[in-house]
């Protein structure tokens, strides 16, 4: 395959001469540069659409994660490190905007680091890079999995990928998958003395049941440490906790940085040199399940392990409506893991609810289980926060951003989730689509189509902005059903500005009746002589 190459730039070991001595070499480390990232004339396509490139050491390059928009699943691990993508060509492609720069070609705009991260295309390892933070490959990597194609002339390297319609594929941003389990089964449960094959492994104290921790950790592939200031960290490479000796709160690990703390019964002790703690602590800070017998005094452990597959949590959208679902192939029934959505605002962390339940109607292959969550944005950029915990274990810890354009809003608010308050209209398009307009008109006329109905018709009401809220303004609008249709003819005010228009549906359950919103139109009035 033909090298793109646009400088001289190689990839090589730094070799440190000294005259009489033998030369050093520094193994490369996580960080280290590698490489530099030049500005390029080259365009680059994947699936037949131009994507954002690099030149990185000669060769064309993209970021994994903008396959995403390319027709690509991918999905990053954190358990394993790993970035996996696959290509089945059930996915359209929304190609990104690319870039202008004004830099000449050639020009040093980053460095390549070296990475950990491990990249797969499918189940064949290719090599990677980081910069930035992101993972980077070279298009010219990917030939076993496709065509590429070079233009001289044009300046342009293309890769289309062959069809793969193996595994399983889903639209939803997270999936949870079970890699095996550890057992520990028969924990003697004595008194004073707790032992496993005989070996002392905790002790009974004041009637409670402490395990000593570093075993217990090791058991389960964890590493224990006590740092300097005397506390214990106990961690796996990805998840973890700390412990120190009379403090009765646990610090939560992910990826060697502390993301919250939470509160034990009982404060850990050492003892003889050990650290020990109630075995309930120990059983939801490393999320395990345990079943124990009073006839035999035996405790059971199971510990499950699972990663993660991060598909991509949207951060653009075009709904006030925000919702996240997770995806769970699981064996066990008895705890699943639970799904933490936040959202930041006025600088207090509001929280999404949660609904969990088997997938009886799912197909050969696909989920046991899912969990759905929701919650709504405001116009602009929200901060979310989202958390995926076995017990207190973490297995995905994400702060991010959702941009929210109002120009990009759509006037159909989703209520496509697991949540019901109870009967309710259930809109399926609607004119104008858009929820921002313009007009200097003196009306405007709403319409749709529902898929079934609640009550007798939908209520409009107007709204005027006024500083960052929105006021009453004139009387509410009926549009009854006509069939499966709609109709509501709204008049405008005279006064120029921003207004608000609400689709209301009447929603009823055992508890009484109620109006909700189910749609919204931005209405900026305009001069008519403009």
């Amino acid at each position: 395959m033909k090298k793109i190459s646009l400088s001289t730039a190689v990839l090589g070991i730094c070799v440190f001469l000294a005259s009489g001595s033998t030369p050093f070499v520094r193994a490369i480390e996580i960080g280290d540069v590698t490489g530099q990232v030049l500005s390029t004339d080259i365009r680059a396509y994947v699936n037949g659409a131009v994507i954002p490139s690099l030149n990185v050491n000669g060769y064309t390059a993209v970021a994994a994660e903008d396959l995403r928009e390319y027709g690509f699943d991918v999905a990053w691990v954190p358990q394993e490190r790993n970035i996996v993508i696959r290509y089945s060509g059930k996915k359209e492609v929304h190609p990104l905007p690319i870039q202008k720069t004004t830099r000449p070609s050639g020009t040093k705009l980053a460095d390549v680091l070296n990475t950990d991260i491990t990249a797969y295309y499918g189940d064949h390892q290719i090599p990677s890079i980081n910069i930035g933070g992101r993972t980077v490959i070279k298009l010219n990597d990917l030939s076993a999995f496709g065509s590429i194609l070079w233009s001289e002339k044009e300046r342009e390297i293309t890769f289309t990928p062959s069809a793969d319609d193996a595994g399983w594929f889903t639209a939803n941003p997270l999936v949870v998958r079970e890699r095996g389990i550890v057992k520990v089964d028969d924990i003697m449960i004595g008194d004073p003395q707790i032992t496993w094959n005989g070996e002392a492994v905790g002790q009974t104290i004041d009637d409670l049941p402490m395990l000593d921790v570093s075993w217990i950790a090791g058991m389960l592939s964890y590493k224990t440490k006590e740092m300097e200031d005397g506390s214990l960290l106990v961690e796996n490479g990805a998840n973890g906790f700390i412990l120190r000796e009379g403090d009765n709160h646990a610090d939560l690990i992910w990826f060697g940085t502390t993301v919250g703390k939470v509160e034990v019964w009982k404060e850990p002790l050492k003892r003889d040199g050990k650290w020990l703690l109630r075995e309930p602590e120990l059983k939801d800070l490393f999320g395990y399940e345990s079943v124990w017998s009073p006839e035999t005094h035996m405790e059971n452990i199971t510990y499950r392990k699972l990663i993660v597959e991060d598909h991509g949590l949207k951060q653009l959208v075009d709904n006030y409506n925000y919702i996240v679902r997770v995806d769970e192939f699981l064996q066990g029934t008895s705890d699943l893991p639970f799904i933490d959505l936040e959202k930041e605002t006025d600088g207090q962390m509001a929280h999404a609810p949660v609904v969990a339940g088997g997938m009886a109607d799912a197909v050969e292959g696909g989920p046991k289980y899912r969990q759905d969550t929701s919650i709504k944005l405001e116009l602009g950029t929200n901060r979310m926060q989202l958390r995926l915990t076995q017990g207190k274990r973490i297995l995905l810890d994400t702060p991010y951003v959702v941009e929210l354009p109002l120009r990009e809003l759509a006037a159909i608010l989703d209520q496509n989730t697991s949540f019901s308050s109870g009967d309710s209209t259930r809109l399926l398009n609607v004119t104008p689509e858009k929820s921002y307009q313009e007009t200097s008109s003196s009306d405007m006329t709403f319409s749709g189509t529902v898929d079934r109905t609640n009550g007798t018709g939908l209520t409009f009401r107007m709204e005027r902005q006024e500083g960052d809220g929105y006021v009453q303004e004139g009387d509410p609008v009926s549009a009854p059903f006509e069939g499966d249709r709609f109709t509501a003819k709204v008049m405008l005010p005279d006064q120029l500005g921003m207004y608000r228009l609400t689709a209301f549906s009447w929603v009823t359950n055992p508890k009484g009746s109620f109006q909700m919103p189910v749609a919204y139109w931005y209405i900026q009035k305009t001069d008519h002589a403009k």
